[in-house]
């Protein structure tokens, strides 16, 4: 596992002496980023633990000892697939001390793409039927489930809670509404242009639209401002007072860089030819992310400083990460799931 520290030069017309840079392997030319040294090995993040789970696809922690999770029931064929042999998809709850799968709702349903309201009392998840995507929100303590809309959702979108009652979702027709979960009722809110996903911010909501453009919609609602272009994906931090974004800067490079609200950098972090499950932890002190550089470089799980930009590659036994990391609520542990052997396992890394 090996930690650098990086350091950047002048930026706009604002004097800020940032860490930033690209990863280790990655030999792009960039004026404003130099490798400086390698970090104190007293301050280097290490991994304490990893614990593996078979046949799971971990989406959020509940608790520190406990993950919201799907797991194949290969005792139930699910519906909407035509002749297709595709087995249930259950949502449960997965209990770290003891290895064990509480399922929470055991059907016939492929369900996926789970997230917690921010009270932590709702589950919003989506279920397939073939090609098709429908959001659904389960009430962790009765167990009661609800069909958010009868729209088709657009499949690559992951949906966000607006507040503890509202979720904000992209239909397939690439409009943005807004569902409460308690009554149904949905409001379609104002976007330029057709949307592919959205992320809840500070007093207001982001999406990303067609031709990676990003786009911010104020409470008000009174009107889409365009924040940045080429943007793959944004996650606004913990506090809301700052943005993870990745963006597509030419055919084989994305950079990942933290910036303020209207999308001006402070610093970059990374440039590769892959950077995606870009997660911050609770405190906003740290952003974690899959890395993969060309032509078969470096690649795996990365957690940067999001002060110094310091930036540790996790020496755990997994080069792709199949979904966005997860950071349990104290911040001191990872899940990433991944695909091997066309099975989903997930990883469980504790940090020190």
């Amino acid at each position: 596992m090996k930690r650098y520290k990086r350091t950047m030069c002048l930026t706009i017309s604002i004097l800020i002496l940032s860490a930033c840079g690209s990863e280790e392997g990655t030999n792009k030319p960039n004026d404003n980023i130099t490798i400086v040294d390698q970090a104190d090995a007293k301050d280097e993040l290490k991994v304490k633990n990893i614990q593996r789970l078979e046949d799971v696809r971990a989406f959020q922690f509940l608790t520190d000892r406990k993950l919201i999770v799907t797991k194949e029931n290969k005792e139930i064929r699910a519906e909407g697939f035509g002749t297709n042999e595709v087995y249930a998809q259950n949502l449960g709850i997965y209990h770290l001390k003891n290895n064990h799968f509480q399922p929470l709702l055991p059907n016939n349903q492929v369900q996926h793409s789970a997230k917690l309201s921010p009270d932590n009392k709702q589950l919003f998840y989506k279920v397939d039927e073939g090609v098709d995507s429908f959001g659904y929100v389960l009430d962790i303590k009765s167990k009661k489930t609800k069909k958010l809309t009868h729209k088709l959702l657009y499949p690559g979108s992951r949906g966000d809670w607006l507040n503890s009652s509202e979720v904000g979702l992209v239909t397939a027709e690439g409009k943005v509404v807004q569902v409460n979960s308690k009554d149904n009722s949905e409001t379609l809110l104002p976007t330029k242009e057709r949307a592919v996903d959205i992320m809840k911010g500070q007093k207001g909501f982001y999406y990303i639209a067609v031709y990676n453009q990003l786009y911010f919609v104020p409470q008000s609602q009174r009107g889409a401002e365009k924040v940045q272009s080429d943007a793959v994906s944004v996650i606004p931090s913990p506090n809301g007072k700052q943005l993870a974004l990745v963006q597509q800067r030419n055919e084989r490079t994305k950079t990942l860089s933290i910036t303020d609200l209207k999308g001006t950098e402070a610093f970059q972090l990374a440039d590769s030819t892959q950077i995606f499950g870009v997660s911050w932890s609770p405190d906003g002190s740290k952003l974690a992310y899959n890395y993969i550089a060309e032509d078969g470089g470096i690649k795996g799980i990365f957690v940067a400083d999001s002060i110094t930009g310091d930036v540790t590659h996790l020496n755990v036994p997994l080069e792709y990460a199949a979904d966005q990391l997860s950071w349990s609520p104290s911040g001191k542990q990872l899940a990433a799931s991944t695909v091997q052997d066309n099975q989903v396992h997930t990883y469980v890394i504790s940090l020190e």
